[in-house]
């Protein structure tokens, strides 16, 4: 046995013991790496051994291949670490290739730590401890009365509208076909609320996992994730509709809401391979990390670079295997943390901040930048007197946190990405960045602000105009237009044109037929139409249609 491994043996029964001795819980669950895949059973030209279909698909339509992190971990090390002992298996990792397990048992410890293919252990928490010594979650707030709101959202419209929302629900994508990952601390009552009655009908849930206590019901746990949920799901009649009322959901429990302890954070690794083997969409986790009940265990704001905790390291992970993780930013940001947590600080996914209804930074949404200097949060949704469903009955209440922000914003992630379903995870969240209100000029507090999700749907549109249309043939000046846009063809084009212009619905705003005078054509008489982007569809006499995207100024 090396001196490395003898001295890890060392630490971590020393590090139990002298925990017991100050009176601490001594730690009893421990992360388990290993060092290789190289006998596994698994074959990467067989990935429906360990992916659905549906994950096979999400794949290939982004041109992603497979790798040594989607083999699962070799069975034969896990049996090994199970027979050392009184060794529990809680959960796996194939991206990180290792195993959470529960033990009391120090001989197993010392055991398994001299197992050849078992790096360095190390311990994640206690499974089963008291009441955390610090709030998880921020409190409920009144429901404030607003009025002059649409009957089909209720309360709810101003977190929709805020974000352009509704007029994606209005050209009817509502999440349809999409699946969201849901990771959070229980979703209690989810099975019975009236609120969930057309997504129960529908078979909307496609699975549920708890992997805190592996009992089989999330159900029966914890209201947070029920609140969450709604934010997405819920169909109320006339008192709240989520953001995606028409998508399937995964419904995983990771978070412990009764102890705060590293080990949730390898509950959400194993739940974010899940929510990947099944074939998820869009992962939403209100759940943030800085510090723990031990102490010992915390981060430290230099760490949240999105290369050095295993969560953030994780949620990447996930963009590279397809999915996008919206994830909420945190809610220290009156604490002396001040700073966002992990996973939020993770690269290439959405952190999402908590604005007011008027737009305003709530003032304990967690600030940016991340530790090396990205722009964090991402962006902001409503999470300051956000609508959700109250705890055990059917009515809603004011929420306040960035854990309601997410879903708000990952809820129309999914409906955005439904109606581009050819465009990859990071194009819809560039679209999404790009939208924002602040684009050009982040903040630590806002990031780039508010999406305005219409306009994100007009930039993938735009973007897929441009990559399937022959650039070359016309141009089109000026743009934006206001009443007249001229067009100029590559060659002398005969007979008339027929020209339309549809907006985003897809809609005929405006048609006629027009003969160019030699390579050129004027068209007027636009100044009536309303501001925004449009597609200019041109059919000749042939019937071939060119078509680009246009712009309408004020």
């Amino acid at each position: 046995m090396s001196v490395f491994k003898l001295r890890n043996i060392a630490w971590v029964l020393a590090a139990s013991a002298a925990l017991c001795l100050h009176g601490q819980t001594s730690p009893d669950t421990y992360w388990v790496p290993f060092t290789d895949k190289e006998n596994t059973p698994f074959s990467l030209d067989q990935p429906e051994q360990f992916l659905s279909a549906r994950a096979i698909q999400r794949r290939t339509t982004q041109g992603i291949g497979y790798d040594q992190l989607d083999l699962p971990v070799d069975p034969a090390y896990i049996t090994a670490v199970l027979n050392t002992g009184e060794v529990d298996l809680l959960n796996q990792s194939k991206w990180f290739n290792g195993i959470t397990i529960r033990t009391t048992d120090l001989d197993a410890l010392s055991a398994i730590q001299s197992l050849g293919f078992v790096n360095a252990l190390q311990p994640t928490g206690v499974s089963m401890a008291g009441q955390s010594r610090q709030p998880k979650f921020l409190e409920l707030a009144p429901v404030l009365d607003r009025d002059g709101e649409p009957e089909l959202y209720g309360t709810a419209f101003r977190q929709i509208e805020m974000l352009n929302g509704h007029q994606l629900h209005a050209i009817q994508a509502k999440g349809q076909g999409m699946l969201i990952g849901v990771l959070d601390s229980g979703f209690l009552g989810v099975d019975s609320a009236i609120a969930f009655q057309s997504l129960r009908d529908r078979d909307g849930i496609v699975l549920t996992r708890d992997l805190v206590r592996h009992d089989g019901d999330v159900f029966d746990d914890h209201y947070h994730g029920r609140s969450v949920l709604s934010c997405m799901a819920a169909d109320l009649d006339g008192v709240i509709l989520g953001t995606a009322p028409g998508a399937d959901y995964v419904l995983i429990r990771t978070e412990n809401a009764e102890s705060e302890y590293p080990v949730e954070e390898d509950n959400w690794i194993a739940g974010a391979e899940l929510a990947d083997s099944i074939g998820c969409d869009v992962l939403n986790t209100s759940l943030g990390y800085t510090t723990f009940d031990d102490s010992t265990m915390d981060h430290t704001y230099a760490q949240l670079d999105g290369q050095t905790l295993r969560i953030s390291i994780a949620a990447r992970i996930a963009v590279q295997k397809g999915m996008i993780p919206v994830h909420s930013a945190g809610n220290s940001g009156t604490s002396e943390w001040r700073y966002i947590g992990a996973p939020a600080d993770a690269i290439d996914i959405l952190a999402v901040g908590a604005v007011g209804d008027v737009e305003n930074s709530a003032p304990w949404s967690s600030r940016g930048p991340s530790a090396d200097g990205r722009v964090k949060p991402d962006v902001c949704a409503m999470g300051w007197g956000s609508i959700v469903l109250r705890e055990n009955v059917d009515s809603i209440v004011a929420a306040n946190g960035t854990s309601f922000a997410s879903p708000i914003l990952a809820g129309l992630v999914a409906c955005l990405w439904q109606l581009h379903p050819n465009n990859t995870a990071p194009e819809v969240m560039t679209a999404v960045r790009q939208s924002a209100s602040f684009y050009t000029a982040p903040s630590d507090s806002l990031g780039y602000g508010v999406p305005d999700f219409a306009l994100a749907h007009t930039i993938l549109l735009a973007t897929s105009i441009r990559s399937t249309t022959d650039q070359g043939t016309l141009h089109m000046y000026p743009l934006p237009f206001t009443d007249q846009l001229n067009i100029a063809f590559r060659d002398p084009v005969a007979g008339p044109l027929q020209l339309t212009l549809l907006d985003l619905a897809g809609r005929t705003v405006w048609s006629g037929s027009q003969a160019p005078t030699g390579n050129r054509l004027q068209v007027g008489g636009l100044g009536e139409m309303a501001e925004g982007l449009y597609v200019l569809q041109l059919t000749d006499q042939q019937g071939t249609v060119l078509t680009r995207s246009v712009i309408k100024a004020r």
